[in-house]
């Protein structure tokens, strides 16, 4: 097991998954059952649209004698394509509901919730390898990721012709102070204290899952079919506090243990990576 070195060569687009956000800011867990949002099938790409810096140039005398550069006056914007139409995310990201009348399923377009488009998170990954030359796993694959830590994905309708399916979401990220777990942004160790999106590496798949604590529960599971490659490759937070391995719970592959079962309400967030998926 590895941590990457940082510097890779991405290529492809394999994995979006996106999570509901609760009224507290945390991923929308309601029990001690694992919730893992739901994924995004058929990804072809996640365009992010980072806008180019402000030139000043100082002129006089007949001669530019400086050029300063200041910040963007507009935000990262993106756009998400895919190969398929999702009714179910959909109504995770508008609210609507998909209506079935008699064995037909029905779905609104162009309706009165438009504007109140869910916030949610959104995490897409991709195969990369490692192409540090000075590192001993030089050619290892790796997987390169965006995490959007609260962002609007409004669904663009599309046409009926011969062309293959191509669906388009407006990707809209929002800025934020703190990772989906509750962790602030620190200039001591991030070096920023606001970022409208995150970019990341690791060895494995990254996956991201939460849970609700219920006094009672002290074993949370991971979906049977996505288990951690290894115990190293797990870190906990509850209720944005870092948790220590073997201290405060015994990491396995398939689930984490507490010593003491969390609290009633508690936010359980876990991030680790997988083979599978």
């Amino acid at each position: 097991m590895t941590t990457p070195s940082g510097i890779r060569s991405g290529v492809g687009f394999r994995h979006v998954q996106v999570l509901a956000i609760a009224s507290d800011d945390y991923p929308a867990a309601t029990a001690a059952t694992v919730y893992e949002g739901v994924q995004i099938s058929g990804a072809k790409s996640l365009t992010l649209n980072d806008p180019e810096p402000r030139n000043i140039v100082h002129a006089g005398d007949d001669y530019v004698f400086a050029l300063d550069v200041l910040p963007p006056t507009e935000p990262v914007t993106g756009e998400l394509r895919t190969g398929k139409v999702n009714d179910t995310v959909d109504a995770l990201l508008t609210g609507q509901s998909s209506v079935t009348i008699g064995e037909a399923k029905f779905f609104g377009v162009g309706t009165d919730k438009r504007g109140q488009e869910a916030q949610v998170i959104l995490l897409a990954y991709r195969q990369a390898l490692e192409t540090d030359p000075a590192s001993a796993y030089y050619g290892s694959r790796r997987w390169e990721f965006r995490l959007l830590p609260k962002c609007i994905l409004t669904p663009r309708e599309g046409s009926l012709d011969e062309n293959a399916e191509e669906r388009l979401y407006t990707v809209t990220p929002q800025f934020v102070t703190e990772y989906p777990w509750g962790v602030a942004f620190t200039t001591a160790t991030e070096g920023f204290v606001r970022a409208q999106a995150l970019r990341g590496v690791s060895e494995f798949k990254p996956r991201l899952v939460a849970f609700k604590g219920n006094n009672s529960a002290a074993t949370f599971a991971f979906n049977t079919s996505l288990p951690a490659a290894s115990t190293a490759k797990i870190t906990v937070w509850v209720d944005g506090t870092v948790k220590a391995a073997t201290t405060d719970y015994t990491p396995l592959t398939t689930a984490v243990v507490f010593t003491t079962a969390p609290t009633t309400d508690a936010n359980i967030v876990m991030f680790y990576e997988t083979t599978q998926g």
